[in-house]
């Protein structure tokens, strides 16, 4: 087990608004590791202990965590914490940040970018999931029935669906892509969930086409699979004006 330092002080301000929570606590940890307010190597807080800082719930945090170890900033050490990482140990060859999630052509790229990245996934997917796999796809797609209009565990669920169709698919340099856009992926769901909020009957047709992406993952329709996922994007951007 790794030896367990005490944990750096942080600039936290407790969180107050009520959307958008884990944005704001990203944003927040983020500038603490970029600003130099918090060393590289240092151990960050506890759950716990972020939890009473921002003032918000365990699963704000832990979104937020994800986030900055996808995007890099931070690593998880098994029995010791969260570190915030060496810039030797940083790759940013490639990065989208949240901004680019909020302008009308950035979202059009974006999608185009996941329409490739994310068919390819679903097919090889469908030739290559396991039983686990399979199982954990219908526990987020039950997540994602069960969230209704409650828009911040909609959108883990449906992001963690997506991200858990790039771990079925097997592929490590595929998987790590999709960790790398990981933040920015965050938001544009976010964009396409409120939107869907909007519109009666709008949510209820994004599930189905979580649903036929399960399915042909689930019969082993490479095929299929592709075929799904590429029109759930390309409805997603429809449903955003994006088309």
């Amino acid at each position: 087990m790794s030896r367990r330092t005490n944990a750096v002080k942080i600039h936290a301000q407790p969180i107050v608004r009520p959307e958008r929570l884990s944005d704001q606590v990203i944003e927040s940890l983020r500038s603490d590791v970029e600003s130099g307010r918090v060393q590289p190597g240092a151990r960050l807080p506890s759950e716990k202990e972020l939890t009473e800082s921002f003032n918000v719930s365990r699963t704000v945090i832990r979104e937020a965590i994800w986030r900055l170890q996808a995007d890099g900033l931070v690593v998880s050490r098994q029995g010791s914490g969260i570190y915030v990482t060496h810039p030797s140990e940083v790759v940013r060859s490639f990065r989208l940040g949240l901004q680019d999630a909020k302008s009308k052509t950035s979202t059009r790229e974006l999608y185009e970018l996941r329409i490739g990245v994310e068919s390819q996934a679903a097919s090889l997917a469908a030739q290559r999931r396991t039983k686990g796999d399979l199982t954990a796809l219908e526990k987020l797609l039950k997540v994602l029935s069960s969230s209704g209009h409650d828009l911040q565990s909609g959108v883990q669920a449906d992001v963690r669906f997506h991200h858990m169709i790039a771990k079925s698919s097997k592929n490590v340099a595929l998987l790590r892509f999709e960790e790398f856009l990981a933040s920015v992926l965050t938001e544009a769901v976010r964009l396409a969930r409120e939107n869907s909020s909007r519109h009666e009957g709008l949510t209820d047709l994004a599930l189905d086409e979580h649903v036929e992406i399960f399915e042909a993952i689930r019969q082993g329709d490479p095929d299929k699979a592709r075929t799904a996922m590429h029109e759930h994007l390309v409805r997603a951007q429809g449903r955003l004006g994006l088309l």
